[in-house]
């Protein structure tokens, strides 16, 4: 069933008007990630063809994007529960009037805006996760369970560089956008040139070898 079938079938005629809703959020939040990294490039406009958009209850689910590095349910690759992303995007905006954006709700929705995002500048694979995950916490204060510990402290340090850590930025703030520049060129050094990532994204963790 695709998004139009869906819309006109009565039985889920209140779903479907969360569905309108939830696009809508998606469009407006999308609109503030690209403007927070207009100095990386132009992410260009909205599509639902990159999500995953599908009501949950009832086990109805309209639509399954064919690839994405984002929405893989592989027990090898992270996800962020991308099938939720409906729900997410509904909750955030009916707790956005008293909690800004630090929900976990923000925070999923921003893992998957910023991903797609990054990977339209040319960030692809486990990195364009990590940077969707780096994104989200910087911009909510959530860590998500499945993310990049090592990638999410460098992208932190870098973002809050020389300033106060405080989540509530605007998307257009000029030090939010070169420090969105500055991450970007990261990861773009990461991707071209593996080694460094290696050296400086791997665990500083010392692991002690048990006796046996």
């Amino acid at each position: 069933m695709d998004i139009e079938e869906f819309l006109k079938n009565k039985e889920y005629e209140e779903k479907g008007g969360n569905l309108y809703k939830a696009l809508n959020i998606a469009e407006r939040e999308w609109n503030k990630v690209r403007l927070s990294l207009s100095l990386c490039g132009d992410i260009g406009e909205y599509s639902n063809e990159d999500f995953m958009i599908g009501i949950i209850e009832d086990d109805v689910i309209i639509k399954h994007p064919l690839v994405s590095p984002t929405k893989s349910v592989s027990f090898y690759s992270p996800t962020f529960y991308p099938m939720y992303f409906v729900d997410n995007l509904v909750l955030m905006d009916e707790k956005c009037s008293k909690a800004g954006y630090k929900s976990i709700e923000a925070l999923y929705v921003f893992i998957e805006l910023a991903t797609k995002a990054i990977e339209r500048l040319g960030v692809y694979g486990n990195l364009a996760m990590a940077f969707g995950s780096g994104y989200g916490n910087v911009r909510t204060g959530w860590i998500d369970e499945k993310s990049f510990p090592e990638e999410r402290k460098i992208f932190q340090q870098i973002f809050f560089k020389g300033k106060k850590v405080d989540y509530n930025w605007d998307f257009h703030w000029n030090s939010v956008q070169f420090s969105f520049k500055e991450l970007y060129d990261k990861f773009i050094t990461w991707q071209n040139n593996p080694e460094i990532h290696k050296k400086e994204a791997s665990s500083k963790a010392i692991v002690k070898r048990m006796m046996v």
